[in-house]
Formats: structure tokens, C-alpha cells, sequence
């Protein structure tokens, strides 16, 4: 990899000297055509003997589902062929668009017709692919009905789905439908799924889990009908426009109130787990059953300040029994606790890891089951980012970490007992891997900031099996376009703070000439944007600012991540405030250098990023000459529970830290030029959002900008939509900075 990061280098190298030779990069390019693209390895899945995956493909416009050798990255064997995939009385083979494997391979859960819902979420129709016979049927006798999270039971016999916020069992013998949940309701109740601020900011989608010998089901019924409801406004060419009401609890409202219940699969009983808490305004943001058959749930106060895991142990399938929750690991912090998929226990039942920063710096730890007290696995000063899983025939585990350089994430081993640390990954970068079952191979994706995705594929200590995809066309083609490097600083602020940043330059920069300079920033709580790390199309769009004579740059202020608990956590309660007094001292600090225009440095961000730009372009108007602001929030008061109450507490308890850092307090500061774009059909960052700064720049009569894409969501995307957002946002920097 160092080897392919050199010989990239060269080619910028080479390009910078014969910049005139080259083509320019434009907007259409970058948005609107796949010349950019990178390839991946999609729909991968490992299989449970650890030596083979499979993936999916599309071979001639068919789908195939293609088995392959991890020992030497093969193709062994199809699957499933498309071919095969016309259900009875259709006239066309289904179109694949996800899949998954019953437990014993025999069966294959094919999905297709996938209709987006949030951000995670999505409904589809399940067809059940039989191997032996090739015979396809949907999972449901009800085909106008489409289904939610449809999944095996790890036994094969059963499948479970989510329709109409009810909970479904299929026998796929008898192809049998049982209804297990009755008052599943719209905007009422649901069950086997999650709310709307549980799937957006516990990213908890599916909302119940098969016991491991498929015999129970333990779920999460939500109440949601004290939450508030919010009305979008959809346009869509209607002669009248249509509303879209949902439950969207906002800071210090109501939230759903939540329950864990068993489903009995032999007696077709349904018990209620007991929570062991008065408390009823809670949080349950991860359940499911240990290796050894108990139930286990992580319940959170509200503030988000502690956290509990309890287990509970069931009777045997069928019997009914009194269930008592037993904690097993409790922890309380002064600001709040993040929710990860950190948790996993040991197949002996002995204990389980999880990571905490409980010591300064996020590290796994151990806790054994006999009451003993946890032990650190890991420490030092840097950060496990995730973990991946436990090695158990290897006794180690399996994680992330940007342990070399906060810019970096590489995939490491460690044994159980904290000894033999070892980076499996190739060194530096930014390394994601997916393992087989069992830990003995990997498929590892890594690219650089100037490097392309590679992916290959490693043994269990690390070695290179193969390269799978190396992105040759991509990288060929970004070496026909005028695409400078990105590099990596760092600097002090006034007040002693080291902060880290990238920039990248005009390829054809003069000595002596000073450039205008746009910094794009995100800046949210545990977020990065600095990371040796390929951005894909916003890095080519900065690379065509750059080519129009601007300098693109990005600092990580305090609140983000990889730089340990305290650099984190000191943005608690008072959002924006110390990262907008940083990404002010990097303006300044960028001011300061020889090459760098003062008078002409801008600032751009998204949702926090845009937030953030708001509140530059006020507190910092004698810095930032322009901002754009792109669905930002404007005020924490207008922004979800979960979220919103972890970082700044609750708004009865915090005023001040909500209101003095919302932009639309400091709009008669702005002095420079302001973008404010949003889309009206934004379920997360409200529209209401940019109305409210709009209402705040009216009243003091302040000059602005705004354009609205009308039904867009957070993304802002679709058709021709983020060409024409980034055509627009060009123009407007070649006007304004």
C-alpha cells in the first residue's frame, strides 16, 4: 500500500507541472457522471464455515449471489442465479437488492423493492429462495403488503417481519403467518421496530431479536402517543400539497415510552421483561440474548449520564417462569455516555467486553460475570474507535483504532488478557475490515487522502491474500484532471491548543500570491473530517475550487474525536462554543500565512457543519468575509431529544446554554455575505430551522441569501439535485469570496 500511496504521489507530482495538458474538472463531472465512481466488493457476507463469502453481483443485467474461497479470493461456486428468481405466475426474475442466508445456508431471504422510510430505515417485499428445489415464494401470503426487518430465526424453520408496526412469525414449513403483537398502530404504537429518534440517533432499526435457538423473540414495543407531532409539507406537482405527520420528540418534550416483552414461540405466550427501575422516562437503546440463552438490555436515564446492563435468565421454552433482571454493569459519568455497538459477550459465559472512557480515553475493557470488577484490555493515550468482535478460538479481540495518529484508522488484534497488541491492517490511512466467521480472514477497505479505495483480503494475522479491487480506473482518471494533493498541518492557538487540520492548494500557486480560502467543516461531537481518508466527490469538488483559484482547508475543533475523553466532552452543555472560538482561531491562523488572502477567507458546512458556518460568519464577522449554511440546525430547542439533551442536557435545566449559541440570537453581528439552503422535507434538521434564521435576519434587517429545494430531505439529493446544488454553491463562491 505505501508503494501505491508513492506512486500516486508522482502522478500529482507530474500533474502539477503539466497542469495546461490537462482536463478541468467541472460539476457535471463530479455529480452527474460515474467516471468517479469506486468500485467495492457489494452485498458481502460470510458464511459459517469462515472460508468461504459471498457477494453479490450483476452479470449481464442478472443477479447472482457468488460464492467465493477466502484462502484465495476465488470464485467457487453461484449460489443463487438470477435466472431462478421468477416467482410462480411472474413473467421477470426478481431484482435483487438485498439478501441473507437462513442459519443453515439452505435458504436464501431475497429482498426487492426496496422503499426507503428515515435515514435506516426501508420496507420491502421477502421472497424465500430454496437452494435445493430453486423454487422462489414470497415470506408473505399478503403481496400488496410490503414488510419491515424480515429475518431468519437462527435455526432456519422461522422468519420473522415487521408489518404495520405488528410483529410477524412465518412458518416457512407450512408457510404460516402468525400475527404475535395486535395494537400496533401508526404514529400510535409500535412493535419489532423503533421510533423515529431511536433509529436516527441510537441507529436502532430493527427492534427485536431471535433468542439462539430461535424458540423465543424479545422486542421493543414504543408507545409513542404523548410524543408531538410534526407536519411536512410535500409539493410533488399536486394541485393541492399533501401532509406527512409523524412523531418527532424535540428537545425536553415527551418521548415514546418503551418496553421489552419475550414471545414464547412453543406456548405462543407474550411476557413483559421488568426494567428494575420507577423511573419510566428511559431509554433502552440496545437488547438481545447472551451466547447462553439469557436475555440481556442496556437501559439509559434520560440525560444519557448513566448506564445499566441487566441479564436475565428464562426458563426453558415453553414454561413460564417469574423473570428477575440482575445488573451486571453499571457506569455514570459528569456529561453523558455514548451508545455503541461495543458489547459483546464470551461464548463460556464467563463475561463480556465493552469500551468506556471512563480512564481519559476510549479502551475495552473486560467484565467478568463473577462480580470481580472490570479490566482494561486496552490503554494509552488514544482511542479505540470500535470493536469489531471476540477471536474466541484465538482469545483475542478484534478492533479499531487511531492509535498511530488521530488522522488515522487502522484494524488491530489484542489477546484477551491485554497482551500482544497487533496491527493487522496495513499501517496508516483509514482501514475498515469485515472478518469472517471465526476471525480467520479479512476483507479490508483502505484508501488515503490522495489514494483511492483498495480492497484486499488477509489472513488472520494480517497477511495479504489478494487485492480485490484497487481501483486502477478511478485512480487513471483522477490523474487525467488537474487533482492537487491534500496535506496534513497542525497549529496553536492563542490559548495553547494544538489543533489538526488539511488543506489543499491551487496546483499552479505562485510564490508571493496570496489565495482566497473557503474552510469546510462538520465539527459535531465524536465526529472527524480530518482523517487520511479519500473523500470521493467532495473531495474532487474541492480539488475544482481549487482549480479556480481557491484554497480549500479543514480544522477539527474541540468537541471531535480521537483526541480522548476531555477534548471531547468540554463542548457539553454549550454546543458551538468552543468550536466556533477554534475554527475562528484557524481562520486567523490561516490569515497569517504568506500565501493565504485574509480578507477573503469563507466557511462552509452541513447540518452541525452548518450550524457551525451560521454561527462564524456572526461571532467571527470580522474574520469570514462569506459562510454557507446547508440544512443547518439554528436552534438546539428545534432539534430531537436523544441528540440534543445528551450534549446540552434538558432545555429547562440549560436556557442559557441552548440560547447563546443559537445563530438566530447573533444575526445583527453579520457583516459578511450568507447562503442558507435547505430542503423542505427534511425529517431531521427541520425546514422550520432555516425559516426561524430567516425570520431572525428580517427582523434585524440583515442582507442574505436563501434557496429551498422543495420535498428534499437531509440529504439533498436525487435526480439532478446535488448538480444543481453544487453548481449553485460554485457560482455563488465565485460571486461572494
Amino acid at each position: 500500500m505505501l508503494q501505491r500511496h508513492l506512486i500516486l504521489g508522482a502522478v500529482l507530482c507530474f500533474s502539477a507541472s503539466s497542469a495546461l495538458a490537462q482536463q478541468q474538472l467541472t460539476n457535471r463531472d463530479i455529480w452527474a457522471s460515474p467516471q468517479f465512481s469506486a468500485e467495492s466488493v457489494g452485498g458481502l457476507a460470510s458464511m459459517n464455515d469462515g472460508a468461504h463469502y459471498s457477494v453479490l453481483d450483476d452479470v449481464d443485467g442478472r443477479a447472482m449471489i457468488e460464492q467465493y474461497a477466502y484462502k484465495t479470493g476465488n470464485k467457487v461456486a453461484t449460489i443463487v442465479d438470477g435466472n431462478d428468481l421468477t416467482p410462480v405466475g411472474g413473467d421477470r426474475p426478481l431484482a435483487v437488492e438485498g439478501y441473507s442466508f437462513s442459519g443453515d445456508e439452505r435458504k436464501v431471504m431475497i429482498e426487492t423493492a426496496v422503499e426507503p422510510i428515515y435515514r435506516h430505515s426501508s420496507q420491502a417485499y421477502n421472497y424465500i429462495y430454496d437452494r435445493s428445489a430453486k423454487t422462489v415464494v414470497p415470506l408473505s401470503a399478503i403481496t400488496l403488503s410490503k414488510q419491515r426487518l424480515a429475518t431468519f430465526s437462527p435455526d432456519g424453520d422461522r422468519a420473522a417481519f415487521v408489518r404495520d408496526n405488528d410483529l410477524y412469525v412465518v412458518d416457512l414449513g407450512s408457510m404460516t403467518e402468525t400475527r404475535i403483537t395486535q395494537d400496533g398502530e401508526w404514529n400510535k404504537v409500535l412493535n419489532g421496530a423503533t421510533d423515529w429518534v431511536y433509529e436516527e440517533e441510537f441507529v436502532l432499526v430493527q427492534g427485536y431479536v431471535w433468542s439462539p435457538d430461535g424458540q423465543r423473540i424479545l422486542y421493543l414495543r414504543s408507545d409513542e402517543s404523548d410524543v408531538r407531532d410534526f407536519d411536512l409539507t410535500f409539493y410533488r406537482g399536486d394541485l393541492y400539497p399533501s401532509e406527512y405527520r409523524f412523531k418527532y420528540p424535540k428537545a425536553g418534550e415527551a418521548n415514546s415510552k418503551v418496553s421489552l416483552h419475550l414471545y414464547d414461540i412453543t406456548s405462543a405466550q407474550t411476557t413483559t421483561l421488568p426494567l428494575a427501575t420507577m423511573d419510566h422516562d428511559l431509554y433502552i437503546p440496545r437488547f438481545g440474548f447472551t451466547p447462553k440463552g439469557a436475555a440481556w438490555f442496556m437501559r439509559m436515564n434520560r440525560l444519557q449520564n448513566e448506564k445499566v446492563i441487566m441479564t436475565v435468565d428464562l426458563p426453558p421454552a415453553g414454561a413460564m417462569a417469574k423473570l428477575v433482571p440482575s445488573p451486571i454493569y453499571r457506569e455514570t459519568s459528569k456529561t453523558y455516555i455514548e451508545v455503541t455497538d461495543d458489547l459483546f459477550f464470551q461464548a463460556n459465559g464467563s463475561g463480556f467486553i465493552l469500551t468506556s472512557e471512563k480512564d481519559g480515553w476510549n479502551h475495552i475493557y473486560h467484565v467478568p460475570f463473577d462480580g470481580k470488577g472490570s479490566r482494561p484490555i486496552t490503554s494509552g493515550a488514544w482511542d479505540v474507535v470500535s470493536v469489531l468482535g471476540i477471536d474466541e478460538k484465538g482469545k483475542r479481540v478484534i478492533f479499531t483504532a487511531a492509535k498511530s495518529a488521530p488522522e488515522n484508522q487502522e484494524v488491530f488484534a489484542i489477546g484477551l488478557d491485554g497482551k500482544g497488541l497487533k496491527v493487522l491492517s496495513p499501517s496508516g490511512g483509514y482501514n475498515e475490515a469485515e472478518f469472517s466467521t471465526g476471525f480467520q480472514y479479512f476483507i479490508n477497505t483502505r484508501s488515503t487522502a490522495d489514494g483511492v479505495p483498495n480492497v484486499t483480503l488477509h489472513d488472520r494475522n494480517g497477511k495479504l491474500v489478494k487485492t480485490l479491487k484497487d481501483n486502477t480506473r478511478l485512480l487513471e482518471t483522477m490523474a487525467s484532471f488537474n487533482v492537487p494533493s491534500q496535506t496534513f498541518f497542525q497549529f496553536t492557538t492563542p490559548s495553547g491548543l494544538e489543533l489538526r487540520g488539511w488543506m489543499m492548494k491551487p496546483v499552479d500557486a505562485k510564490p508571493g500570491e496570496r489565495y482566497p480560502v473557503l474552510m469546510t467543516q462538520y465539527s459535531g461531537p465524536n465526529s472527524n473530517e480530518v482523517l487520511d481518508q479519500f473523500g470521493g466527490r467532495d473531495h474532487l469538488w474541492h480539488a475544482l475550487l481549487t482549480q479556480k483559484g481557491y484554497i480549500v482547508a479543514c480544522v477539527d475543533p474541540r468537541g471531535t474525536g480521537h483526541r480522548g475523553r476531555d477534548f471531547r466532552h468540554i463542548t457539553y452543555g454549550q454546543l458551538g462554543k468552543y468550536e466556533t472560538e477554534d475554527q475562528i482561531a484557524a481562520a486567523r491562523w490561516l490569515g497569517e500565512q504568506s500565501y493565504v488572502d485574509a480578507d477573503r477567507i469563507g466557511i462552509f458546512g452541513w447540518s452541525y457543519g452548518g450550524y457551525m458556518s451560521s454561527l462564524c460568519i456572526t461571532k467571527g464577522a470580522d474574520v469570514f468575509k462569506a459562510a454557507i449554511a446547508v440544512a443547518p440546525v439554528t436552534n438546539w430547542r428545534f432539534y430531537d431529544s436523544i441528540y440534543t439533551e445528551r450534549y446540552m442536557g434538558l432545555p429547562a435545566a440549560n436556557g442559557s446554554g441552548y440560547d447563546d449559541n443559537s445563530p438566530i440570537n447573533h444575526v445583527g453581528l453579520l457583516k459578511g455575505k450568507y447562503l442558507l439552503i435547505h430542503g423542505t422535507g427534511d425529517d431531521n434538521v427541520h425546514y422550520q430551522n432555516t425559516m426561524e434564521m430567516t425570520n431572525s435576519l428580517v427582523k434585524n434587517n440583515i442582507p442574505f441569501e436563501q434557496f429551498a429545494y422543495p420535498d428534499r430531505n437531509h440529504g439533498i439529493y436525487g435526480g439532478s439535485t446535488r448538480l444543481h446544488l453544487f453548481e449553485m454553491m460554485t457560482r455563488w463562491l465565485e460571486e461572494n469570496l
